[in-house]
């Protein structure tokens, strides 16, 4: 499994067997990742939702911004139209409710009141992530895309141990 976490996470997610953790948060880090044959992605970002906790995208909607896929093309990073369906893993962890939903791509989270929730029909917005994602399902990977959220005009996230709880469980396997 391959790791991309904000830098303001900090070090939440150490390097062991069957994790590499990255510390650049880009499209060119996940590249290199699938290059090296990388097929599962943990990428985490902050959020914008209508609670606090963390949730797992099902699904996005991108309707902001010029995205990972346009401008040229390069065979090598995977087809021209990539069919995305299906590039969402929700991991199954016993005991733990998981929330999952419909991620929304923004510009800047900070500059959202969360109108934009009840504007459109998704479950959280993210300013940063998606593109990593979409990258790694263009390369054919699938992607465990973790949000941390927050609700409007509360600054508070919720705890990293869960997430760091939540990689030691699906690679089965101690730190």
């Amino acid at each position: 499994m391959f790791v991309c976490v904000p830098r303001n996470w900090g070090d939440i997610v150490s390097p062991r067997r069957g994790v590499s953790v990255s510390s650049e948060y880009s499209t060119v880090s996940v590249r290199e990742a699938l290059r090296n044959g990388e097929l599962l992605f943990l990428i985490g970002a902050d959020a914008l939702s209508q609670t606090n906790g963390w949730l797992f995208a099902t699904d996005h909607l991108a309707l902001f911004g010029t995205g990972t896929l346009a401008g040229p093309n390069s065979d090598e990073t995977g087809p021209r139209f990539p069919n995305l369906r299906g590039m969402y893993v929700v991991p199954e962890l016993p005991g733990k409710s998981i929330q999952a939903g419909i991620v929304m791509m923004v510009p800047d989270i900070n500059f959202c009141t969360g109108a934009e929730l009840k504007a459109f029909p998704c479950d959280a917005l993210v300013s940063c992530g998606l593109d990593l994602a979409i990258a790694a399902a263009h390369g054919g990977g699938r992607v465990i895309f973790a949000l941390n959220c927050r609700t409007p005009g509360s600054s508070e996230n919720s705890s990293y141990s869960f997430l760091s709880a939540m990689i030691q469980e699906i690679e089965g396997g101690e730190e």
